[in-house]
């Protein structure tokens, strides 16, 4: 970086907000992915109007800019820019919860904003009102998930659905207010999110057209009832009927919200660590009898699946009778979860026993499970799906403040969206399975609902980054599931820093019509080049 810029930053900000030394800077380094990338800097505006300044001076010195909002896109590159020789804009001092609107159920928040901290902060409030977490965990950005189009379990799952209205400093240093927030005296900014006009909202979420400042987000009203319901296959062909099951419950609006359904050797990764005894020497990945033979003591089903219902009494009712209609005899087990039941089975312990054999499930042993996941889906961020990136790692799981990344540990997110239908499941599975265990890794599948019509495929694939040879070996399965899904139809909805050049490499209208905007919006190249764009 050039000492003029480096001055320029400095007389702009705080002192500690200008990071330079190279030991401060390896925390933006660490990544679950291989990374071969360097870093020039790391600034952290606490304003817009810094922001504003930044852009400025980046263009003036030819700068590269890379902003992060917290940094812990685990499994996609963390807080790496795409590029070598970028300057991270780390927002995550740009914090504030601007405001929260308990009537028309809205928060305004900044990029540093937290799932921990906006939860907190209904909870404190008693706002009566709930966020949509996902499952990276109580530390990571609400607007950052928001802008890769992210998405929860919720009705309000859908984060990109529910954001109505955006601040945006543009490459040139001018503000832009989307929707209805360019009027002056706008009073609905944050209630009608399309405005007048185009709708822009769309082209900065996985893009590099400009940095975002802040959001407008819907929040849920807390549900007057609400209850889980865990279901079960025994057999993995028992999918078929979860598959169709699922579609006409979501198509018929029986479910608000998402239905999941885990494999088994999924909902292993959450419960245990890779079992390097058991293999006895035997070569990964996990071999079929083993897993079968830990699934069983654990009372885990082939598939297993989840569905929250929200609304009244009277209606949570209504659901629970559909759904064990529909369910009837395709599931060995089929269990409504309430709070009631949880606070009994944690208060009193020798209630344990005798209630797990009405379930029909070691409720001591999923209790540690159910509980984190449970409040989850009630809004309350976990770090339930937090040690999946620890499978295959030697060492032990953190007992809370879980950083994957800053563990060294080996994780690639592939998120592929499926047709909510069983041929394309199983012709999925067909495709990706082989070339999973080809290479020696567990395919360990979610399917979530991201519509009433498709599944996104959650795919983690998970390796020890501390073993150069299986990280190459993890590297090349990547790249292989990836082109052989793309090939199939079945298109992942975000992508890793380690894809953006071949995602938009050959002839394409698409991304000749974004490279246009880039140039309109970003002549320059400064902000986040080669982020999910040709420049």
């Amino acid at each position: 970086m050039k000492q003029e810029a480096l001055i320029a930053f400095n007389q702009l900000l705080d002192p500690c907000s200008v990071i330079s030394d190279k030991n401060e800077l390896l925390k933006y380094t660490q990544a679950c992915i291989p990374v071969d990338t360097t870093i020039q800097a790391a600034i952290k505006p606490k304003t817009t109007k810094e922001v504003q300044s930044i852009v400025l001076i980046a263009a003036k010195y030819g700068l590269s800019l890379y902003p992060i909002s917290t940094g812990q896109n685990w499994g996609y590159g963390s807080a790496n820019p795409v590029r070598k020789d970028n300057i991270i804009v780390d927002l995550s001092m740009m914090n504030k919860i601007i405001e929260v609107n308990k009537t028309l159920a809205y928060a305004v928040i900044q990029p540093g904003v937290t799932q921990e901290q906006l939860y907190q902060y209904l909870e404190k409030e008693n706002c009566g009102l709930m966020m949509d977490p996902t499952g990276s965990g109580p530390s990571c950005s609400v607007l950052g998930n928001t802008l890769e189009r992210g998405y929860g379990i919720t009705p309000y799952g859908d984060h990109f659905d529910v954001m109505s209205g955006m601040e945006i400093v543009l490459a040139n240093g001018e503000i832009l207010n989307t929707g209805f927030g360019h009027f002056k005296n706008s009073k609905v900014t944050r209630l009608f999110k399309y405005g007048t006009g185009p709708y822009l909202d769309g082209i900065f979420t996985q893009s590099n057209f400009g940095i975002v400042t802040s959001i407008g987000i819907w929040l849920m009203p807390k549900p007057e009832y609400f209850e889980t319901c865990y279901f079960s296959t025994k057999e993995e062909d028992g999918l078929k009927d979860l598959v169709e099951s699922t579609r006409w419950l979501l198509l018929n609006r029986i479910v608000k919200g998402s239905i999941n359904l885990m494999h088994r050797d999924r909902i292993l990764t959450l419960m245990i660590q890779y079992p390097w005894d058991e293999m006895k020497g035997k070569k990964p990945p996990l071999k079929e009898d083993i897993a079968k033979r830990i699934a069983e003591k654990k009372d885990i089903g082939a598939w297993n699946g989840v569905v929250s219902l929200y609304g009244t009494k009277e209606e949570v009712k209504a659901a629970k009778k559909v759904i064990r209609r529909v369910l009837k005899n395709k599931c060995y087990r089929l269990n409504f979860v309430s709070d009631n039941l949880l606070k009994l089975v944690e208060r009193f312990e020798w209630a344990v026993t005798p209630i797990g054999k009405v379930m029909g499930m070691d409720v001591k042993e999923l209790i540690k499970v159910l509980r984190p996941s449970f409040d989850l889906m009630k809004g309350k961020p976990s770090e339930i799906s937090l040690p999946t990136p620890y499978w295959r790692m030697k060492k032990p799981i953190p007992k809370k403040n879980i950083n994957p990344a800053k563990d060294n540990c080996g994780l690639f997110w592939i998120a592929p969206v499926v047709p909510m239908e069983i041929e394309s499941t199983k012709d999925f599975i067909a495709t990706v399975k082989p070339i999973f265990t080809q290479h020696g890794f567990e395919t360990c599948i979610t399917f979530t609902a991201v519509t009433h019509r498709a599944f996104d495929c959650t795919l983690p694939l998970l390796y020890d980054k501390d073993d150069a040879t299986e990280t190459e070996s993890a590297l090349k399965c990547y790249h292989q599931v990836v082109s052989a899904c793309i090939e199939k139809g079945y298109i992942p909805y975000r992508f890793g820093i380690q894809s953006m050049e071949d995602l938009v490499k050959g002839k394409d209208v698409f991304w000749d019509v974004a490279a246009g905007i880039k140039n309109t919006l970003d002549p320059k190249g400064i902000i986040s080049p080669g982020r999910y764009s040709r420049y």
